[in-house]
């Protein structure tokens, strides 16, 4: 999948990000796969990108804000199902939404 990303920890402009392939997420047991609809551009994405996080892994996709359809659920999620449409925020410390799923 496409994602847009910060390449390295040194990285730490926005000239710096990069569209990149980057592996499916793998769904944990409590979580939901998003297929992407529309992301917004949250003040503190760019905040993200100039300070980093001690917590990401490289390279890391960013982004918060995200809207779309539930693509899957993990084994112990019951409020949510495939084809629900759904909006969120991220975890900031986690690859984020600025990309397909």
């Amino acid at each position: 999948m496409q994602a847009l990303v910060v390449p390295a920890p040194s990285d730490r402009s926005l000239e710096q990000l990069e569209w990149q392939e980057r592996p499916m997420p793998e769904l944990g047991a409590d979580e939901v796969l998003i297929k992407t609809q529309a992301v917004g551009l949250n003040p503190v994405d760019y905040k993200l990108v100039l300070g980093g996080d001690d917590a990401w892994k490289y390279p890391h996709i960013l982004g918060l804000d995200v809207a779309g359809i539930v693509e899957a659920v993990g084994a112990k999620v019951t409020d949510f199902a495939p084809g629900q449409r759904v909006c969120g925020h991220a975890n900031p410390a986690k690859d984020g939404t600025f990309a397909e799923y």
